[in-house]
């Protein structure tokens, strides 16, 4: 199946090279809605998702005669959006995506003291995330929010999949210890 896929992918690039537009259209069929969850999971809404994507897209098209992929073709795509997602996160400031927000608010609008200690969980997990190693936190953040696999970040990332699950334990070890002190305060407060 690998060796299937690789030749797929190959001859897929090689068409692209040469301008092929029926190879291109059908790369784009078949990751756009698959890319463009991806990328909402990154920056929170679909249009900017769909923006990201679409860029990516034409970024391929405009580079095909210099494409150099050593991934599969889907790996490289997904990187690719990844890179393009960091960089509008990096030029926008980083918070908790809307549905997460709107979910928390919801569940709690009710009740004053609990929609405050909320927003205070979220701030505190969102800080806690944030003082990860940059690396760390987005090998973090590709695993538990995109649901990725660790093959398939060691893939984006061109890294070992033990690597992929050293650097997700040191994250849960690290966000554990920075988030202990909100489980004994929550426990306070419930009581």
């Amino acid at each position: 199946m690998t060796d299937q896929r690789t030749n797929i992918d190959l001859e897929t690039v090689e068409r692209l090279r040469r301008g092929d537009e029926d190879a291109f259209s059908l790369l784009f069929h078949h990751h756009y809605q698959a890319l463009c969850c991806f990328a909402r999971r990154y920056v929170g809404d679909f249009d900017t998702a769909e923006s990201l994507v679409q860029g990516v897209f034409v970024n391929l098209w405009d580079r095909r005669e210099v494409l150099h992929i050593r991934v599969s073709m889907k790996s490289y795509l997904f990187g690719a959006i990844k890179n393009a997602c960091l960089d509008h996160v990096n030029h926008e400031s980083f918070s908790l995506p809307p549905e997460i927000v709107r979910e928390w608010s919801s569940n709690c609008a009710e009740r004053p003291d609990i929609q405050l200690e909320s927003q205070e969980i979220m701030a505190a997990v969102q800080s806690a995330v944030d003082e990860l190693p940059s690396k760390r936190r987005e090998i973090f953040l590709m695993a538990k929010d995109n649901g990725l696999s660790y093959q398939e970040i060691a893939e984006i990332q061109n890294i070992s999949v033990n690597t992929v699950k050293t650097q997700i334990k040191r994250a849960l070890k690290a966000l554990s210890s920075s988030l202990r002190y909100m489980h004994t305060a929550l426990l306070l407060i419930r009581v």
